[in-house]
């Protein structure tokens, strides 16, 4: 799930709302400030991500950020043509550093304006927002991501297919924040707070006990 989702041409800075740009900023810089809280068990706890621990999700944020297209092609040459696994891969290699060195690295991600070409900042907030509470919720850490941007990342994401599969997760059910004014979709109605909606809608089976409604049976068995 990163801006490669859209292109893998070239780098650009992308011109777009600041808001965009402000909530990417806002929510790097909380994550920042939460990975400075951990103490070394914590980093090596397992992450939503089956195949990440925290600190590989935290490699994986530091990649995505400064994504170039030399790289990429060459990373996907290496990985047999699959995104998914060249993205994995790059999450264990970044990750491997220690601790401080990855809290330093991704501090440096704040403010950056670096996107694919063809791709939105919407795509990255996507992206952090999701692997944020990859990292907070088996920690213990906790945040009230704004409302603004959990809006944004829920009406960005349930049109996407490739990598994470939303689209066809979705299809078919009516799914409806409890605690905001959002849904999408039509049928049977899986429900809950926003936040958990949008880690199961990326395939997080952790949150479902977050959930209820007609359609959650047949939502669980897409998982």
């Amino acid at each position: 799930m990163l801006q490669a989702v859209i292109g893998l041409v070239s780098m650009t800075d992308w011109e777009e709302p600041v808001d965009t740009w402000q909530a990417l900023d806002e929510e790097r810089s909380a994550l920042a400030d939460d990975l400075a809280t951990l103490d070394g068990t914590q980093w090596e706890t397992q992450s939503l991500c089956e195949a990440w621990k925290v600190r590989h999700v935290v490699g994986h944020l530091i990649f995505g950020a400064d994504m170039k297209a030399g790289p990429v092609f060459m990373g996907l040459i290496k990985s047999g043509m699959s995104f998914n696994r060249y993205v994995a891969r790059e999450g264990l290699a970044i990750g491997a550093s220690p601790p401080d060195s990855l809290l330093e690295q991704f501090r440096m991600t704040i403010g950056m304006r670096q996107i694919m070409s063809g791709a939105k900042p919407e795509i990255l907030l996507v992206d952090l927002v999701c692997h944020s509470a990859d990292i907070r919720r088996p920690t213990g850490l906790r945040r009230s991501v704004p409302e603004v941007t959990l809006l944004t990342v829920a009406n960005t994401m349930k049109g996407v297919g490739f990598p994470i599969k939303t689209k066809k997760r979705i299809a078919g059910l009516r799914m409806t924040a409890t605690d905001f004014d959002w849904s999408t979709g039509g049928g049977s109605t899986v429900e809950g707070p926003l936040a958990s909606l949008i880690l199961a809608m990326v395939g997080r089976r952790a949150v479902l006990n977050d959930l209820s409604g007609d359609g959650l049976p047949a939502f669980r068995s897409r998982m």
